[in-house]
């Protein structure tokens, strides 16, 4: 299995819960409908362990997870996302998968399990591509 499989599979359950969401809750207040989107869009398995995957495969996951907020508040699609999730204190995707590499990252640079450190002082962990898909994660450089 690929990375762009998991992304699809994430992309599927996302969908199927946005319209679960959306169905069942329309008539909730704002403030309930944001809680309910931080307890079910916020939670992407596996996402600081992708290390390659097709940039189209992650944006059709951003897409689907900015459609979701946008939808279960019952604004347009061509509405700006940035402000969407500005507006209502909830992160994107980005904000997200950058929150669960440092997560993922510092359990691993803190842990005390010998198995654990023993890959942690491997050449493949230290120059290998998930930490590099990690650092251009954590430290994203802005242009102009």
């Amino acid at each position: 299995m690929t990375d762009d499989d998991d992304i699809i599979k994430q992309t599927t359950k996302l969908l199927v819960v946005g319209n679960t969401l959306r169905r069942k809750f329309s008539y909730c207040s704002r403030e309930v409908k944001m809680e309910l989107f931080r307890s079910h869009c916020y939670s992407i398995y596996c996402n600081s362990l992708w290390p390659r995957f097709k940039v189209a495969t992650l944006n059709r996951l951003k897409v689907c997870h900015n459609d979701i907020l946008k939808r279960l508040l019952g604004l347009p699609r061509w509405c700006s996302s940035s402000l969407a999730f500005a507006r209502n204190g909830v992160n994107n995707l980005d904000v997200i998968r950058r929150h669960s590499v440092f997560s993922f990252r510092s359990r691993v640079e803190l842990s005390a399990n010998s198995s654990i450190t023993y890959v942690r002082q491997s050449s493949a962990y230290v120059c290998g591509l998930i930490q590099q898909r990690w650092l251009g994660l954590l430290f994203v450089h802005n242009v102009g």
